[in-house]
């Protein structure tokens, strides 16, 4: 049933992307998820592990050596790929972990030290991709960030020690959240789709490319999560490294950059929630 409920989210909002207008709701209902994911996390300095180290220099590393390579080719494309690559770990990772009934705090260890590190490093590096000597503002991108996933995990905590029985009713209510992400899947797809049919001005070739390119990086880097986490951490690393913050590299590239690079994270979204979608399948019909 979650499954279909995922397909359908992803195929209305390819089909009906009247949802577009509602993209505002996005960082609200993604605070809802994250409550509910963080009600039973438990701080503790002992979760960072070789593995966080791992994700990280991929995440930094990367998205330069993929902008290199492509950049004999063709420098529009290559500072696309980069610029999709760059994206930090996305703040619904740990919800989709807590589905997966994995380990959440290892996902949020990750998705506090990548968005920290990309939006203090990327408004020094991006000039550099860009030849632009146009300033980006480290506050401007990191605070909203840090304020999206600090209150959800402050409220939790609080919520947990201070009103107990309230926090156990609320643990009990957990997997309900599940239809919050299917109305959040729902409006990120519509909005890749309007802008696609509505603001995309280049020829259908480097549309074609753009989209193979953001499909390949998004199995890569799920499939190398996989592979940093070995046995004991494999779907939190994987999910920590593949799904990623769009809707901060889709802002860089609109504001800083042009309409074809926020393309790569469009065409992200919907290959990574498609992904996702069918690890919750797997998942699904091992429980």
């Amino acid at each position: 049933m979650k499954t279909v409920l995922l397909l359908s989210a992803i195929t209305f909002g390819i089909l009906i992307p009247y949802g577009h207008e509602y993209t505002f709701l996005i960082r609200y209902f993604l605070m809802v998820l994250l409550f509910f994911s963080f009600l039973e996390v438990k701080i503790d300095k002992e979760i960072i592990t070789k593995q966080h180290w791992a994700i990280l220099v991929t995440i930094i590393l990367s998205p330069l050596v993929i902008f290199y390579i492509i950049n004999f080719f063709d420098s529009a494309i290559a500072q696309t790929a980069f610029i999709t690559s760059a994206a930090p770990t996305a703040i619904a990772a740990p919800v989709i972990i807590s589905l997966k009934k994995k380990n959440v705090e290892f996902t949020m260890a990750s998705l506090v030290m990548s968005n920290i590190a990309v939006a203090v490093l990327l408004p020094f590096i991006l000039p550099e991709i860009i030849n632009s000597s146009k300033n980006i503002s480290v506050t401007e991108v990191l605070f909203p960030v840090l304020i999206t996933f600090l209150v959800p995990l402050a409220a939790a905590q609080i919520l947990k020690f201070a009103l107990p029985k309230i926090w156990k009713t609320l643990v009990g209510w957990k997997d309900s959240s599940f239809y919050v992400l299917i109305a959040n899947i729902y409006i990120a797809t519509a909005d890749a789709s309007n802008y696609i049919s509505t603001e995309l001005s280049s020829t259908i070739g480097i549309v074609f490319v753009i989209g193979l390119i953001s499909a390949s990086l998004c199995l890569f880097y799920f499939g190398t999560g996989w592979l940093i986490g070995g046995k004991e951490y494999a779907h939190e690393a994987s999910q920590s490294l593949g799904q990623k913050n769009n809707a901060f590299t889709i802002w860089i590239a609109l504001t800083f950059m042009n309409p074809l690079a926020a393309l790569g994270p469009v065409f992200y979204v919907l290959f990574q929630n498609i992904y996702i979608s069918w690890e919750l399948h797997k998942y699904s019909q091992k429980s």
